[in-house]
């Protein structure tokens, strides 16, 4: 699904920044580049996905949902190891891309 708009919770964003380093505002520079967005399955009303991504040559994994057009930024961290290794085979990175 795509979407060029983006929302979120600007308060959840701030507590964001706080516990991982990056706030909403800058993680939509993730859809700036090559994207994996996998279906979580989480059993919510509203679906949701993981993002995986590179910002400033560093993974990271959002949880995001679709809502009237726009990506809605749920959470954003760091991704983990297989995460980054998945992105990497999905975009044709190699283990020296990431030095």
């Amino acid at each position: 699904m795509r979407a060029e708009k983006f929302e979120w919770d600007p308060e959840k964003s701030q507590r964001n920044l706080e516990k991982h380093g990056i706030s909403f505002v800058e993680a939509r520079a993730l859809w700036e580049g090559p994207v994996i967005e996998l279906d979580t399955n989480s059993g919510t009303d509203d679906a949701r996905w993981k993002a995986i991504g590179m910002i400033a040559g560093k993974h990271w994994a959002a949880i995001i949902t679709y809502r009237e057009g726009r990506r809605r930024i749920i959470s954003v961290r760091r991704a983990r190891r297989r995460e980054a290794e998945s992105y990497d085979r999905f975009a044709g990175r190699n283990e020296a891309d990431n030095r």
